[in-house]
């Protein structure tokens, strides 16, 4: 099997837009790569969903809202039935007449209807509505028209289901009446408001108490005609509902969940379907047992409402934590609150050993940014049973939910490999966007050169096995080989956060290939940035082999005036333009500066301070020596780094320099 060239694999071909700048007969040309369309954008990994790329190419946060119509949108979401190997989208699950106008109930518009045929039987007069996944409803809302031809329904019926079969086997739902007129309708539009009535003596912080909850699991709702009258027609079913539930689309953002037991069900707990459960068993401690479960939602949200449901029980003590992290990695594995390495913070505490049990939780708290959610069973001794004894514990949770309102609170981009399509120095990063007040985007680069590749091979049920295996299997029982691409040793880490746009490029470079990374995020769910675009502005390398310095002495006194010794070390390779100008980043003023090139002294044609950096023009080109540079400053903070670039005089041409080891470059106070 051939494999393709490095170049063939990662070219990328610089926009057509993109600005030659001739710099002189014998200089680089100038350039620049963008990121600024929704093409660009589309190679990147970043948590679909919580990221909305505009037609214009920016980028903007989503968000989850409050109240809403759970009808709009069923079709986007999709679920595992009896009849149907593949999941199924929301929508119209049946009607029994007039199907051709039955998606007119959940298109939005009053103006448009479902009206079954006068000489349809009654008995055809119904239509059932599947909003795809669980939802907690409050209220049905019936929008019927009122003109020429289209009147309301004057008798009828409207259920609801919460989705769970009838029989394991097949797609019947048990379905319970919510509402009906008490007299022939004749309004336009009819509401019904949902409640559940679940007692239980749980106590717990934000925990909603109380026998009557302002919600229903609803997941189907059938409307049923009663009697016929002459231009009855139905406009719009709506279901109104708590919210976006965060936690639906978490594996398609990256997330997901994970836990300590009955990990194939794992993700049963944030699939939207009250058919499927994630049990616990066993009296030991939780961390033994396994009883706890993260989510993570792929991003952070802003979340203000949690939800839980048990579906089954024997002998349920009921007692849990929950727990949330917004992301901030903690020193460690607080193996006593969550089994992870993210700061957690406490949400509640529920005590549900009272009598009657709850299977039903409802949490209402101040508005707290999260990205992971930790449950964890507590640690009680075995509970007696009914009969006397003792019994071990035995639940499965259907559904864990999170509620909140607002912009998305923090997300993370990557791009792919950027290939500069050969060696480049990379000048700087400059970006557009909008930032309102309490919004941030932050951005990262590393750089490199090299790539290794290593090929998986699988068979056809997916299973990984090794080459000779492979070889030996016929081509209808394997999978085609699997390269898996992973950066060479060569490669920076992150680089620290790019402080303002137009800054200097802070990855070492010259570099071929670069990698960016992108957060953007807020503070305050009202508001959210906008990213238009990324630019890495770049020319043909100076020094092809890269410039690394070092400085000397490494440790200095506070404030202590102190001559330094800076040195540049340029690796040149063939066609190498060379340098005769070197900046360097300093902290405090520079006095009594000296030159050396390739050992002997020179005299600087110029020596100034530009802004907080000394620039020093050299007499001659560089084009195969190393440079040191002598001065005389005051070190006014520990682990003061002097970053450096070199350029050419009169081309706008310039390069990075990188330290020769990590902290040559910077000088620390005893």
């Amino acid at each position: 099997m051939s494999r393709p060239s490095i170049l063939q694999r990662f070219q990328r071909i610089l926009p057509a837009a993109a600005v030659l700048l001739v710099l002189s007969a014998s200089v680089c040309l100038a350039d620049v790569f963008r990121i600024d369309s929704k093409a660009d954008w589309d190679s990147w990994t970043f948590p679909r969903g919580a990221v909305v790329q505009n037609d214009d190419g920016s980028i903007a946060l989503g968000r989850i809202d409050r109240s809403i119509n759970a009808v709009d949108g069923a079709h986007e979401f999709r679920h595992l039935t009896r009849s149907s190997r593949e999941p199924v989208p929301g929508g119209i699950r049946v009607v029994g007449s007039a199907e051709e106008s039955a998606q007119n109930v959940i298109d939005g518009r009053a103006d448009t209807w479902w009206q079954p045929p006068q000489d349809h039987v009654i008995e055809d007069w119904f239509i059932e509505v599947d909003l795809g996944r669980l939802v907690l409803a409050t209220k049905i809302r019936l929008t019927f028209p009122d003109t020429v031809g289209a009147r309301p329904f004057r008798s009828f019926s409207v259920y609801t289901s919460d989705g769970v079969r009838a029989t394991a086997a097949r797609d019947v739902f048990q379905f319970t009446r919510v509402g009906r007129p008490s007299e022939p309708n004749e309004q336009r539009v009819v509401e019904y408001e949902l409640h559940t009535i679940w007692p239980g003596g749980a106590t717990g912080e934000h925990l909603v108490a109380g026998d009557t909850l302002n919600h229903a699991m609803v997941q189907y709702v059938r409307f049923v005609a009663e009697e016929r009258n002459v231009g009855a027609a139905l406009a719009q079913i709506e279901v109104v509902s708590l919210g976006d539930n965060a936690v639906l689309g978490s594996v398609e953002r990256g997330g997901g969940v994970r836990g300590g037991t009955d990990l194939t069900n794992l993700s049963t707990l944030i699939d939207g379907d009250k058919n499927t459960t994630w049990s616990l068993s066993g009296p030991n401690d939780w961390v033994s047992e396994g009883h706890w479960f993260e989510i993570d939602l792929g991003a952070s949200y802003w979340i203000d409402r949690a939800f839980m449901h048990i579906s089954r029980t024997r002998n349920f003590f009921g007692s849990f934590e929950i727990a949330t992290s917004d992301g901030t990695q903690a020193a460690g594995v607080t193996t006593d609150r969550v089994r992870g390495n993210f700061d957690f913070q406490p949400l509640t505490q529920v005590d549900n050993t009272g009598s009657p049990l709850r299977l039903v939780f409802d949490f209402q708290f101040p508005l707290r940014k999260t990205r992971y959610a930790f449950f964890h069973r507590l640690n009680f001794t075995r509970i007696a049973g009914a009969q006397g004894g003792t019994h071990n514990p035995f639940y499965s949770i259907t559904e864990f939910m999170l509620f909140g309102d607002g912009y998305v609170a923090g997300v993370e981009m990557q791009s792919d490999f950027i290939d500069l399509g050969g060696t480049k120095s990379i000048r700087k990063l400059s970006w557009d966007a909008e930032l309102p007040p309490e919004t941030f985007v932050e951005i990262r680069s590393q750089t490199g050169d090299t790539f290794l590749f290593e090929e998986k091979y699988y068979n056809k049920n997916g299973i990984e096995i090794s080459q000779a295996q492979w070889n030996k299997l016929p081509k209808s029982q394997k999978q085609d080989v699997v390269e898996i691409q992973r950066k060479g040793s060569d490669w920076s880490g992150w680089s620290q956060v790019y402080d303002f746009p137009e800054e200097v490029f802070l990855s070492p470079t010259p570099r071929r290939f670069v990698q960016l990374q992108v957060k953007l995020g807020n503070d305050n769910p009202a508001v959210a940035p906008l990213l238009r675009g990324i630019y890495l502005h770049f020319d043909d390398a100076l020094i092809s082999g890269g410039v690394t310095s070092r400085i000397l002495p490494r440790q200095a006194g506070f404030d202590s005036l102190q001559t330094f010794s800076y040195v540049l070390k340029p690796t040149f390779r063939a066609g190498d333009l060379g340098f005769d100008r070197v900046h360097i980043l300093t902290s405090s003023a520079v006095e009594d500066v000296s030159v050396k090139v390739g050992g002997s002294a020179v005299a600087p044609v110029a020596v100034a301070v530009v802004g907080d950096s000394l620039r020093v023009d050299l007499p001659r080109r560089v084009l195969r020596d190393s440079v040191e540079i002598l001065f005389q400053t005051r070190i006014r903070a520990n682990a003061t780094a002097f970053d450096a670039w070199v350029s050419l005089i009169g081309t706008g041409a310039r390069q990075g320099v990188r330290p020769a080891q990590q902290h040559a470059a910077t000088v620390f106070v005893p």
